[in-house]
């Protein structure tokens, strides 16, 4: 992108200024007022830092509130079967990912993962989605960079929790298609 390009994007959408400087002082005092100050629950990292190991905590993992069901499991066969299929070794040799991987992808709908159902995603709870990433894990890098970063650090996840309407009618379906 040449500087020209870089400066246009950053005048067009300027960054509103803040009214006023927020002090070290009162960013803490924030911080500390949104601390959680009773432990309703146990927490497992609370307990080790008091020398407590509570696995019972963490093992076996709770069971999700948002479960995919045979859904979610056709989806990791399928997922699974098409990774299988795929030799990541040399898939990691080269540069990007070639077009027919990109396309296979899509077709499964793995660009989709944890994009709400009505907007042409998957809509997978965070659960199945990490599943997916631990077998991509086991299979080829370039993959589970790919997904994981179109997912989180990418457009979809930001505009799912912070886009307008319009904005996720618009990009949302062509995000889970794998098309941006």
């Amino acid at each position: 992108m040449s500087s020209s390009t870089i400066e246009t994007i950053r005048t067009s959408n300027p960054t509103p200024p803040l009214e006023r400087e927020i002090s070290e002082r009162e960013a803490r005092q924030v911080a500390e007022a949104a601390r959680e100050k009773e432990w309703k629950l146990p927490s497992f990292v609370r307990e080790l830092f008091l020398g407590r190991l509570r696995m019972d905590l963490i093992d076996p993992l709770p069971e999700p509130k948002h479960d995919d069901g045979e859904r979610g499991e056709d989806f990791l066969r399928r997922f699974e079967d098409y990774l299988r299929s795929v030799d990541g070794d040399e898939l990691d040799k080269v540069p990007g990912m070639p077009s027919e991987v990109h396309d296979a992808l899509s077709k499964l709908g793995a660009f989709g993962m944890k994009i709400p159902r009505e907007f042409g995603g998957l809509g997978f709870s965070q659960r199945t989605y990490t599943r997916a990433l631990a077998l991509c894990g086991t299979h080829s890098s370039t993959i589970s960079v790919t997904l994981s970063a179109h997912q989180s650090i990418g457009v979809p996840q930001p505009l799912v929790l912070f886009g307008t309407d319009e904005q996720k009618e618009k990009y949302l379906p062509r995000l889970a298609k794998g098309a941006i």
